[in-house]
C-alpha cells in the first residue's frame, strides 16, 4: 500500500482488522473487514473518512470510527446493531450483522464524521497488573509510593492499588473491590509486599478525561471492544471507583509537567514512581528525549531517603523477540535498567522473568 490518502485509509482498516483478530476480538475483525470492503468500493465508509487529515494508521482511524459506532450502540441509538454487541447484551452470531452495521453508518454519517476527531483512550486496567508488579519489584523494602503517571487519560491506572488482582501464581488487593483483574501468569511471582500504600497520585494528559462527566465516561467505554465483555465490565467498575475519589489528571504536555513534578521532593520519604503504559509510540522523538532527560536528571538527584523509579509497559524495543508488551523498570540511586517480562496489551497474560 502507498502512503497517499485513500490507500492509507484502506490500509488502516485492513491492518486493524488483523490486529483485532490477533487480540481476540472477532467481532471487530469481521466488521472492520466489512468496512474495508465498503471503503474499497467507495461506499459509505469512504464518505465518512474522506476528510480525515492525519496519517490513517498512526492516527488509529479505524478505531476512531468504530468507537463512534459503539457510542451509538451504548446510547441506544442503534438498536438493530446493538443486538449484535455483547457489551449491551447482544450476540454477534447473525447473518444480518454486516447489513445492520452498514445501515447504522448510513443513518448517522455526520455523527461518525465528527467522532473521528476523538482519538482512542482506553485506560485498560489490565495494564495495571504489569505496572503494579513492576512497582513491587522496585519497592526494595519500602512501603509507600508517590505515583506520577504520564498519558493518564482518565487516571484509571493511577488507582492501581484499588483493584483486585488474581492469577494462579499470585493475587493481591481488596477482595471486595468492584474491579477485578484476572490474568494468566507464567514465571516467578513478583515480590508482593506485606504493606503497600500510594500516598499521592497524580497524572497528566494532553486530553484528560473527567470521570465525573458521563459523556466522557461514555467516550472511554466506547473504545473498549464490545465483544470483550470482561474488559468492558471491569473498565466500567474502575470508572465507578474513580468517581468516588477522582485521581488528579492535569491537562499538560508530559515533558514540562513531569520536570515540574520531579523537582518537588517526595512526601514522607516515599518512593517516587513515574509510570506509563502503551502511550510512548504516540510521542514525538523530541518529547521522548525530554521525558527521558527529566527522569534521568531526577535520578541523579535521588538518594536512599528520596528514591526514584521508572516503570513502563510499552511495545518491545527493536531487537527483542516474542509477543506482547515489555515491562521495564529503572530505580535510582543506581539507575540500572531491568526488563522484567512481557504481557498482553489488555492484561490477559504475562510471561515474567523477573
Amino acid at each position: 500500500m502507498g502512503t497517499d490518502g485513500p490507500h492509507r485509509r484502506l490500509e488502516a482498516f485492513e491492518l486493524q482488522a488483523g490486529w483485532c483478530r490477533q487480540l481476540n476480538s472477532d467481532l471487530y475483525a469481521d466488521l472492520l473487514e466489512v468496512a474495508a470492503a465498503d471503503l474499497a468500493a467507495d461506499g459509505v465508509v469512504a464518505s465518512i473518512v474522506e476528510r480525515f487529515s492525519e496519517d490513517a494508521v498512526a492516527g488509529a482511524l479505524a478505531l476512531r470510527m468504530m468507537g463512534g459506532v459503539h457510542r451509538l450502540v451504548l446510547m441506544g441509538i442503534a438498536p438493530a446493531l446493538a443486538a449484535h454487541y455483547p457489551s449491551v447484551g447482544g450476540s454477534p452470531d447473525s447473518s444480518t450483522i454486516a447489513d445492520d452495521f452498514l445501515a447504522t453508518l448510513r443513518q448517522h454519517p455526520g455523527y461518525l464524521m465528527d467522532g473521528l476527531a476523538i482519538a482512542p483512550q482506553t485506560n485498560d486496567i489490565g495494564r495495571s497488573a504489569a505496572l503494579l508488579a513492576g512497582i513491587f519489584t522496585v519497592l526494595d523494602g519500602g512501603r509507600s509510593v508517590r505515583l506520577l503517571g504520564i498519558g493518564s487519560a482518565g487516571g484509571l491506572n493511577l488507582n492501581l492499588d484499588r483493584y483486585r488482582y488474581e492469577s494462579d501464581m499470585w493475587s493481591w488487593g481488596d477482595e471486595s473491590s468492584a474491579a477485578t483483574v484476572r490474568f494468566d501468569w507464567a514465571g516467578p511471582p513478583p515480590p508482593v509486599p506485606e504493606q503497600f500504600q500510594v500516598i499521592h497520585r497524580q497524572g497528566c494528559d494532553t486530553r484528560p478525561l473527567d470521570v465525573m462527566d458521563p459523556e466522557q465516561d461514555l467516550r472511554l467505554l466506547s473504545f473498549i471492544w464490545p465483544d470483550q465483555v470482561d474488559r468492558f465490565r471491569r473498565t466500567a467498575a474502575a470508572v465507578e471507583i474513580a468517581r468516588q475519589d477522582p485521581p488528579a489528571v492535569d491537562r499538560a504536555d508530559a515533558p514540562e509537567w513531569l520536570a515540574r513534578q520531579l523537582a518537588e521532593p517526595s512526601p514522607r520519604k516515599a518512593l517516587t514512581v513515574v509510570q506509563h503504559s502503551i502511550m510512548w509510540q504516540y510521542l514525538t522523538d523530541e518529547a521522548k528525549q525530554e521525558i527521558t532527560a527529566a527522569i534521568e536528571e531526577a535520578g541523579e538527584r535521588a538518594t536512599k531517603r528520596q528514591p526514584l523509579a521508572h516503570v513502563s509497559f510499552e511495545p518491545r524495543p527493536a531487537g527483542y523477540e516474542g509477543k506482547g508488551m515489555m515491562v521495564t523498570v529503572r530505580r535510582w540511586p543506581g539507575g540500572e535498567t531491568r526488563m522484567l517480562g512481557r504481557g498482553h496489551a489488555h492484561g490477559h497474560w504475562f510471561d515474567w522473568s523477573g
